[in-house]
């Protein structure tokens, strides 16, 4: 540890002496349609100086006087070079330096798990973006909504508490880890509740890396990381600015609607922002979503969907410099889903609703420091609460007289604290090799009605990454974490490599290894539950599950002009876990149930995305073919031991510039899922029996309008194939009806408005 700061502090000290007698050199790149050119670097040819541009297409960087050659290069393989003179004793600014890419021609540039900025092209991940174009077009009213059609996502309502269950790439719960600007949200359990209580409106882009990256963010990230990128204040410029933006979005829940209030979606969001010149911004913004539910076969008071009611608010301040950029995030989250229920036949007089109303509270203190070209610091603090309470009311239908239920587990609490800090640093120590070491520290903090006293899951954690690039044609990414201080039995150090292969101009192959690993949650080690006559205890001697994943992806790109872009990707991946954590009856006492470290699991699949782009029009194809292990076909020698199941994904955009009309069109078809299960039947307690649920087609329409330069309509219609439950088969339990996904209430239409305006201060003000 000590040898480490030691380091720090001396590549500081020295690179930072290396940047006196060098001069600020800064300008804009734009793409042939005027539009800002992010993500570009400029740099000095034959030289270590340049720089990247921002979201404004602005760069920044310093270099010694002389006379040099301006290499702008794009994030894809147009090169721009033009003789420049840098003069000492005052600003060289350059504007309107222009790339020969349109907007759409321009790939997404992806920063999960990166040394810096970059490419998808060029990243050692296999990496894809929402980008904010997107989200705006999909006009989601929720995060699920906006995930709901991405390929090798499936996301299944929890009717029981209101709740959704996620999956990516056949790997749910835990194994999945969502990010918010890099920083792991704090969630119960395996439900991923963090997600339906994000703000959408404040989302930037979103980024999915698929298969274990334990080496840069630590536990649960087997399945993969969800990165959630929120908006932050814009660039330096000569003029303060401020933002207003607003929206209000109306959807019904499948028939069931009423304008403004009562049944459907009615939400409404709210941000003001301003960025001074001397680099300060400041942003609050406030949304409220009010989900009445869907009663759809259910009848008088009861609800097939619970209704919802959240308010979110959140706020940023934050200093941007040439080569610093830091600030502070607060969220907060207040919500309450309902339940309500039909009286008693044996007492019809008397009525029992629960409700589960859940409070958050997110604080995040972030910093970007770019010493020089050289050396880059990312240091990122978080304080997350969370705390959910369930509230179970009896009411007299005659008197409206109300009184809190004494059952048990009907004013359950739970509480969640975690801390969470990071330190990275980026080390460009030659052309071709780069370091990022960092430290990290974790801690999970979990009390309540259903958890053995107060106790927390904690560890600290070193890891170290290099970039390697010894030809032009391979890059190698090999890394390590390893566990300084943990209160669990964690693994002795988790590596991985990555290797990118250059085969040509247009296409390249990525090959990897990673180790992955998951820490046990607070309820697996510590859980005191009793439901009916079974008691479910935790296990604190439980161990880390971890897994072993190769992947492995070719990308060729097909086209690529200032006209058309077509490009194809094929991937495949296999998993295998280990020490996977389940449940178990106790061998002394059936009544007890405990976890134990006894199951194996193994994921295997591939997918083909195919991306298209020719003028207004954009297009993507993608499938899937995912295989998850099953033990009971494995131990009782019933076919393969996988069960496959297929994905076809497709989203269509295509815009009328002259109008300002944009028209998309976003389809999933879900194939297929027979599963066997161990279950009781009528002449053998432990029968194998297959269960099937049916394939289905999910389609979004939406239409997005200009109507003037700050005033834009959104409408459409979700689940055009009206869906709601589907009739599960088996071959030997009767035959279940179960949701469909996030959005299984049937054909929903919605409309709504976006208010977008800024301006400018008057200078001096």
């Amino acid at each position: 540890m000590r040898f480490l700061c030691a380091a720090f502090l001396m590549a500081l000290s020295i690179l930072s002496a290396a940047a006196q007698g060098k001069v600020e050199i800064s300008g804009n790149v734009i793409t042939t349609d005027g539009k800002p050119a992010e993500f570009i670097t400029v740099s000095l040819k034959n030289t270590t100086y340049g720089g990247t541009t921002d979201a404004d297409g602005r760069f920044y960087f310093t270099a010694p006087a002389g006379e040099y050659i301006l290499v702008v290069q794009s994030i894809m393989t147009h090169r721009e070079e033009m003789p420049v003179k840098i003069v000492e004793g005052r600003k060289n600014i350059f504007k309107d330096i222009k790339t020969k890419e349109n907007v759409n021609q321009l790939e997404d540039v992806v920063i999960t798990g990166q040394f810096s900025p970059q490419s998808m092209r060029k990243s050692l991940y296999k990496v894809r973006s929402i980008n904010s174009r997107a989200i705006k077009l999909k006009a989601p009213s929720s995060v699920e909504a906006l995930l709901n059609t991405e390929i090798g996502i499936r996301i299944a309502n929890d009717m029981a508490l209101g709740e959704s269950d996620f999956e990516l790439m056949g790997m749910s719960g835990n194994n999945v880890k969502v990010l918010l600007d890099g920083i792991a949200l704090l969630d119960r359990g395996a439900k991923k509740q963090s997600l339906s209580q994000l703000d959408v409106n404040s989302i930037e882009r979103i980024e999915i890396v698929e298969g274990p990256m334990s080496v840069i963010y630590g536990t649960d990230a087997l399945a993969g990381v969800i990165n959630i990128i929120t908006k932050k204040g814009k660039g330096l410029s000569d003029q303060s600015t401020w933002n207003v933006n607003a929206r209000v979005h109306e959807e019904s829940n499948g028939s069931e609607y009423h304008f403004l209030d009562q049944d459907g979606q009615h939400n409404e969001s709210l941000d003001l922002g301003v960025n001074l010149r001397n680099g300060f911004y400041v942003n609050g913004n406030i949304t409220r979503n009010d989900n009445n539910g869907w009663q759809g076969d259910k009848t008088g008071r009861e609800k097939r969907w619970h209704p919802k009611d959240q308010l979110l608010l959140g706020g940023m301040v934050g200093y941007r410099r040439h080569n610093m950029n830091v600030w502070y995030r607060m969220n907060y989250t207040d919500e309450t889903i309902k339940t309500p229920t039909n009286p008693n036949p044996f007492r019809p007089t008397r009525i029992k609703d629960k409700d589960f109303l859940t409070k958050r509270q997110n604080h995040q203190v972030q910093a970007d420091w770019n010493i020089n070209q050289k050396l880059i610091f990312n240091f990122a603090f978080s304080y997350q609460n969370y705390r959910r309470r369930t509230r179970s009311v009896f009411t007299n239908t005659q008197t409206g007289d109300q009184w809190l239920s004494k059952e048990k587990g009907g004013q359950d609490i739970t509480k969640y604290n975690s801390w969470n800090g990071r330190i990275t640093a980026t080390w460009n120590i030659a052309p071709k090799l780069s370091l990022q070491p960092g430290l990290e520290y974790q801690q999970t903090e979990g009390s309540g009605d259903r958890v053995a006293g107060t106790n927390a899951v904690k560890d600290l954690a070193f890891f170290l990454s290099a970039e390697y690039k010894p030809w032009e044609w391979l890059s190698m990414r090999p890394g390590v974490r390893t566990f300084l201080k943990t209160n669990y039995d964690a693994p002795v150090a988790v590596p991985s490599i990555l290797t990118k292969f250059n085969l040509n101009s247009r296409m390249d192959l990525r090959l990897s290894y990673a180790y992955g690993f998951r820490t046990p949650t607070i309820q697996e080690l510590y859980m005191d539950f009793t439901h009916q006559d079974n008691h479910i205890t935790g296990n604190p001697d439980l161990k880390a599950e971890y897994s072993h994943n190769i992947t492995a992806s070719y990308n060729y790109r097909i086209i690529h002009n200032e006209r058309m872009r077509l490009t194809t990707s094929l991937s495949g991946f296999y998993n295998m876990f280990k020490d996977k954590i389940s449940i178990a009856q106790s061998i002394t006492d059936p009544t007890i149930h405990t976890h134990y470290n006894i199951d194996n699991y193994k994921t295997t699949g591939g997918t083909l995305e195919i991306s298209f782009a020719w003028g207004n029009l954009n297009a993507n194809l993608n499938s899937s073919v995912i295989g998850r292990y099953n033990r009971y076909a494995k131990e009782n020698n019933i076919g393969s031991q996988f069960r496959f199941s297929p994905e076809v994904s497709s989203n269509v955009n295509y815009t009328l510039p002259k109008w300002g009309t944009n028209f998309s069109f976003y389809y999933k078809f879900t194939g297929e899922r027979a599963e066997y299960y161990l279950g009781s039947g009528m002449s053998n307690e432990d029968l194998v029996y297959l269960r099937t649920m049916p394939s289905y087609n999910y389609a979004d329409f939406t239409i997005s309008q200009r109507i003037t330069s700050f005033l834009s309509l959104n409408l459409g219609v979700k689940n055009l194939f009206d869906l709601t439950s589907l009739q599960v088969r088996s071959d030997q339990e009767s035959v279940g009806v179960m949701p469909v996904s996030y959005m299984g209430c049937g054909r929903s239409w919605f409309f709504g408005l976006n208010f977008d305006l800024d301006g400018k201060f008057k200078k001096g003000k």
